[in-house]
């Protein structure tokens, strides 16, 4: 209604000027041929020739119509609107890919205008925009998409195009009203992973991968190690917030969590290891404990018997002979002699943790090894501790470049 009003008041305006004008100097126009010879003024001549104009197209109309041609006059322009889209979007489509992005959004604005299905044209000027940087004019061919055509790839085509501009944010919370619109399609779940990937959210990303993977449709080789990382990253965070809340709480969050995931990633060796650190963290030490025991029975893993060793359970004495009894079948374990250390300090055993520590340190030269040995040796004011001292600052230097020292 306010468009119609402001169309009329416009055009009310345009004739008074021209009225005004008409009156302040009307003109003069003289048609002669032969003997005869007409004058009028310039705006009576333009206002005949506006009106033989309009009656010419009039009868060309009803002529057509009663040849019966009018239908392939319209076939006919269509055609030829139709040729011309089609040559603009071309056109447009190969300086799109060349670079040239303003030319190709010109191009692809004529075919745009001129297409019966201009969805596809939209989206290829939306995309010419952005390239050119020019946000707000994507944004527009995004709106004149959605009133032509599939409102899920319009969608899928924006958030596209906010990845690809480093807008991640954006991008995620379009995904998820995409995904609560749409369900759980595809294309949408790929594009909100990626999203959430970028701005590492662990958590919302740990709920929509199960779905991804539920559906079968996940075949990039890397979903395993995201998955992974991202509920290792959630459990992280739930143990972290055991220093400002209280820890029993915090417990069960993470057992919750835990009983909560696939059995899948409840066997993963990597998992359950970080799930009891978390666990320890906490201070459920003595549950973190029995399930990495169990865990290492069935199979063995290093990042397994690390978080065993770090466990303070209740029970120290049988933590440490349980841990003696995979010896026998892991007899050259570095990561199980440091662990056999630090289990002999829970039982004040010092001499045995300082032989288990020399063990690991001849198995490999790691820098827990070396901490663990001198701050033992330091308590018990042992000089042997700065030699350890002087060898572990070997092995960094070691790794350093060859430089010219003065």
């Amino acid at each position: 209604m306010k468009r119609s009003l402001f169309i009329v008041l416009t055009l009310l305006g345009l004739g008074a000027a021209l009225g005004l004008l008409a009156l302040r100097d009307p003109g003069y126009v003289l048609l002669s041929w032969r003997l005869t010879s007409v004058e009028m003024s310039l705006w009576l001549a333009a206002l005949l020739w506006l009106l033989s104009i309009a009656a010419t197209v009039i009868a060309l109309d009803l002529l057509l119509r009663l040849l019966g041609l009018s239908d392939w006059w319209r076939q006919f322009m269509s055609a030829r609107r139709h040729r011309r889209s089609q040559h603009a979007f071309e056109e447009g489509t190969v300086q799109l890919e060349r670079g040239e992005w303003k030319r190709a959004e010109r191009l692809l604005l004529i075919a745009a205008r001129l297409s019966a299905r201009p969805l596809p044209v939209w989206l290829a000027a939306a995309r010419a925009a952005a390239r050119g940087q020019a946000w707000d004019r994507a944004e527009q061919y995004l709106v004149l998409a959605e009133e032509n055509g599939n409102r899920l790839a319009v969608g899928l085509a924006r958030a596209r195009l906010l990845l690809a501009a480093g807008r991640w944010e954006q991008a995620a919370v379009h995904l998820a009203q995409l995904q609560a619109r749409h369900g759980n399609d595809a294309s949408v779940l790929r594009l909100r992973v990626e999203a959430l990937t970028r701005l590492q959210r662990w958590g919302d990303l740990a709920d929509v991968l199960p779905t991804l993977q539920s559906r079968g449709i996940v075949d990039d080789p890397n979903f395993a190690v995201l998955e992974k990382r991202a509920n290792r990253e959630v459990l992280t965070w739930l143990g972290q917030t055991a220093g400002r809340a209280d820890r029993s709480y915090v417990s069960r969050r993470l057992r919750d969590y835990w009983a909560a995931l696939p059995r899948r990633l409840r066997n993963d060796d990597e998992l359950v290891a970080a799930y009891a650190t978390e666990l320890t963290r906490a201070g459920a030490d003595d549950d973190a404990e029995a399930l990495l025991a169990e865990a290492l029975d069935q199979h063995w893993s290093n990042a397994g018997i690390d978080a065993y060793g770090r466990a303070r359970s209740t029970r120290p004495e049988q933590a440490l002979a349980r841990a003696e009894t995979w010896k026998q079948a892991h007899p050259s374990n570095p990561a199980l002699m440091l662990a056999l250390g630090r289990l002999c300090l829970q039982n004040h055993r010092w001499l045995d943790a300082r032989h288990y520590f020399e063990a690991a340190l001849a198995l490999r030269k790691s820098p827990e090894a070396y901490a663990e040995l001198i701050r033992l040796l330091t308590q018990l004011d042992d000089r042997e501790a700065g030699r350890y001292v002087v060898e572990s600052l070997g092995q960094i230097n070691a790794r350093l470049p060859d430089l010219p020292l003065p």
